[in-house]
């Protein structure tokens, strides 16, 4: 039966495509894993290869329609709910600000830390508990969050209506998590419901309610689009556009969660 085979990507947007590439590449490190320069699609990764998403490289393109233009154009800065993993996160943080890079280990999770791009987007940085081996340097894309009003709802959608599955883990701070995945070694998404206690910032928990209905962009992957499609529509997916051949050569479609979050569904 036809299905979403993998989470492919999740996109960061940017002002200067050019500056952004180089920086992620030379200065984080990551690798080039693809590039179609008529569409200006780069996606990059911590390995060549692998099984988890590709960080793709997107510059607001008024071609694209002036009300995904402008949506596009505020999605730049800010916290982009990506997050890396690496085995030695103090080592990769300390590497990062050599390299003149604003990156920092959040005193309140001593896993858990952060850098900044040029633009302004913050991206995650965690390490495993008790990694057996310590690398410096970012590992694979671990995981992506995604703004819910019900976290819980949301989770049950990823699980009976897209197939994935679910994951509880326990922080260090002994606070309890839990992410979906499609595949074993995929990158998970881990849906959260902003909590005012939560945020010192009152600003920031405002930032996060706003993103609840927004463009996730995320992608998934799968060979047969039109049969994903009919079984997703099967289980009362709701679609924002059915799936359709696109100038880049391959097909799109885009779904809705229960928050109307949208994703993509690609076949290349």
């Amino acid at each position: 039966m036809a299905k979403l085979e993998s989470l492919a990507g999740v996109g960061v947007y940017t002002k200067d495509l050019k500056k952004s590439k180089q920086f992620y590449i030379r200065t984080i490190g990551l690798k080039l894993r693809e590039e179609h320069k008529k569409s200006g699609y780069v996606a990059l990764g911590a390995t060549k290869g692998g099984e988890d998403a590709s960080l793709n490289l997107w510059e607001p393109n008024p071609k694209w329609g002036q009300e995904r233009y402008e949506a596009d154009l505020k999605s730049i800065g800010g916290v982009a709910g990506i997050g890396f993993s690496t085995t030695n996160l103090k080592g990769t943080v300390d590497a990062l600000k050599r390299r003149g890079v604003t990156a920092e280990i959040q005193e309140s999770m001593g896993d858990f830390g952060n850098f900044v791009d040029p633009d302004g987007n913050v991206i995650f940085i965690s390490q495993p508990p008790r990694p057996k081996v310590r690398r410096v340097g970012l590992s694979r894309l671990d995981f992506i969050t995604v703004a819910s009003r019900d976290a819980k709802k949301t989770g049950e959608f990823f699980v009976k209506s897209l197939g994935m599955k679910r994951h509880k883990m326990t922080g260090d701070e002994g606070q309890d998590f839990t992410n979906y995945t499609l595949t074993s070694k995929g990158t998970s998404i881990m849906p959260f419901t902003p909590a005012k206690m939560q945020y010192t910032n009152p600003s920031d928990y405002d930032a996060d309610m706003a993103h609840i209905g927004e463009n996730t962009s995320i992608g998934f992957v799968t060979r047969d689009i039109m049969g994903a499609q009919e079984a997703l529509l099967a289980k009362g997916v709701r679609f924002s556009m059915k799936a359709e051949k696109r100038d880049w050569g391959g097909w799109l479609a885009r779904f809705l969660d229960p928050d109307d979050n949208v994703y993509a569904i690609m076949q290349v």
